[in-house]
């Protein structure tokens, strides 16, 4: 039902085109399309690089509209900050702001808007979104992945990550729509204790450490001594549940040690967080927030901790953040949807670089 990926056929390859009178030129050009960005196939006669652009024009349209028509607000948040986020699987740009009389402030880009999105809800904002570029380093240029990307970021206080997890499924198929899809696909609820009992053979009720090493070894799958439960949790993830995630499916209630920023479940086992796969690909994060800032100052500095023992940059905490944090209504849920990878399932495409002008593989 999606509409498949804008390429020209070898038949036509542009009035003008070199590859008219070449045939054979246009053919390995296309078997190396993955070498020139989109907009040197355009000239090319290759890819219909107008055809992207208009795509991603209708998806952000629909997206405003959308956040529009259920009384979001836009809102613009900072790139450049000072205090980007503590989780250690990430690594943030780093840089150096100067000031003209020479004083100097290290600051990073922005992994996510979300601090400066849940400051808004604690100064009294209900209903809010953004679209923007983050950045994260270390990140492979190819595939999925693209070190900066765009990410929709929306907030609503007074509703819990169901409500959430409704909300994203209505945005989805409101956009698969507006690009010529029929957005009536089968989705799909399970909890990650449900896949782990499934795929894995492990109960995350009542599972520790221990437990999550010896199934890593029972399945084959390579651990070293500093791997911490989150660590092991995520080795089985990718190995045995990702590959198993199929259609249009939100994977909810992740275990205490992958809680993020999220709320804890009423037994205090597992955080109220989801994620959405679409055809085996993650689109999106998702929390019902924690707004007891006691404990979200506990999970920064276990962090940091973490960082530390990485041998990562420690950021400095946002005291700001956490002192605006108790303002915000329980519950309140907020969602990070990757933009880019939206574009690529809804139309069909293998390769993040397929919806990307300037990919950073083809900028440096």
């Amino acid at each position: 039902h999606r509409p498949r990926s804008p390429y020209l056929s070898v038949g036509f390859a542009g009035i003008g085109s070199p590859f008219n009178e070449n045939p054979s030129l246009f053919q390995r050009s296309l078997e190396n399309y993955k070498t020139h960005p989109p907009y040197v196939l355009f000239y090319l006669g290759m890819i219909d690089t107008h055809h992207i652009i208009r795509e991603r024009a209708i998806i952000n349209e629909t997206i405003r509209s959308f956040f529009k028509g259920r009384d979001y607000l836009e809102v613009e948040t900072p790139i450049v900050v000072r205090s980007p986020g503590m989780e250690p699987n990430l690594s943030p740009f780093e840089t150096t702001v100067v000031e003209p009389n020479g004083i100097q402030h290290r600051a990073t880009l922005i992994t996510s808007p979300e601090y400066a999105m849940k400051k808004l809800l604690g100064c009294g904002m209900e209903k809010i979104f953004t679209i923007t570029k983050v950045f994260r380093n270390e990140e492979e240029f190819f595939g999925t992945h693209n070190p900066e990307f765009t990410m929709l970021e929306w907030y609503q206080q007074g509703e819990d990550y169901h409500a959430c997890m409704d909300e994203t499924q209505a945005l989805i198929q409101e956009v698969e729509k507006s690009i010529g899809g029929s957005g009536d696909d089968r989705w799909e609820r399970v909890r990650v204790r449900d896949l782990f009992l499934e795929f894995v053979g492990v109960d995350l009720d009542a599972c520790d450490q221990r437990a999550l090493l010896e199934a890593c070894h029972r399945h084959g799958i390579h651990t070293i001594p500093d791997d911490t439960q989150s660590d092991l949790f995520y080795r089985l993830f990718l190995q045995n549940i990702e590959p198993n995630v199929r259609g249009n499916m939100f994977v909810y209630d992740y275990p205490i040690y992958q809680a993020a920023l999220a709320r804890l479940t009423p037994d205090g086992k597992f955080g109220e967080r989801f994620e959405l796969y679409m055809n085996g690909l993650e689109l999106c994060n998702g929390f019902t927030e924690l707004t007891n800032a006691s404990e979200q100052r506990a999970r920064f500095l276990e962090e940091a901790a973490e960082r530390a023992k990485l041998q990562k940059t420690v950021h400095p905490i946002d005291e700001e953040f956490l002192r605006l944090l108790p303002s915000v209504r329980t519950p309140s849920f907020g969602n990070a949807l990757g933009v880019d990878r939206l574009h690529m399932v809804l139309t069909g495409r293998q390769n993040i670089e397929e919806v990307l002008l300037f990919s950073m593989s083809h900028l440096f």
